[in-house]
């Protein structure tokens, strides 16, 4: 039995990797479910086994990789690393990750809405958990004299609030989406800036 969950499992993560690559590939609404049976080496009635249609896939490869985000982001949380570091990192693990697996997309700005769309429910509560985790995160520092809060003349939610407006803007310069490299080298320097905004005196 457990060598049949196991099996289900892979199956199920082989036709999430080959949706990820066409949805990245040629955007959530050119992708047709016969397309993902095909790269995922399955039937179309396998498909159907797993999932009831192309918006189901979408989510659970969602909800999938929110939780890759989430495993990714407590490892940095839990990590013995300056409050610099830490709070880069988390910024890094976060949305550079995102980045990095659909920044070459064409259809990065059509995925975003999906995720909002479709995903709706499921990014509501990751976006919450997450900003969470970085008011949890300014706060602990605070609380061991690593930073001050107050310098800012802000609450650590709205400095959190802040820090995510940034992120969002980094992602685009004038003439489009910015490349990875420049994006996480932008999230260094949103972080640098909040590092500064708190620094103890």
């Amino acid at each position: 039995m457990a060598a049949d969950c196991g099996d289900t499992r892979a199956k199920a993560n082989a036709i999430l990797d080959a949706a990820q690559r066409l949805f990245a590939a040629f955007g959530y609404r050119r992708t047709a479910m016969d397309d993902i049976a095909r790269a995922a080496g399955v039937a179309k009635g396998t498909l159907y086994f797993y999932f009831e249609g192309k918006e189901a896939v979408f989510r659970a490869m969602h909800a999938r990789t929110l939780a890759d985000l989430s495993r990714l982001c407590d490892e940095a949380e839990n990590a013995e690393l300056p409050f610099a570091e830490k709070l880069y990192q988390l910024l890094d693990r976060q949305c550079g990750t995102v980045q990095e697996r659909y920044a070459r997309s064409e259809h990065l700005t059509e995925l975003d809405v999906t995720r909002t769309t479709i995903g709706a429910d499921l990014a509501r509560e990751a976006d919450a958990a997450y900003a969470a985790r970085l008011v949890r995160v300014f706060q602990t520092a605070c609380r061991t004299g690593e930073i001050d809060i107050d310098a800012s003349g802000l609450t650590a939610e709205s400095l959190v609030a802040t820090l995510l407006a940034a992120t969002r803007g980094a992602k685009h310069g004038p003439d489009g989406p910015i490349e990875l490299s420049a994006y996480r080298e932008r999230l260094h320097d949103i972080a640098s800036v909040a590092v500064a905004a708190v620094r103890a005196k």
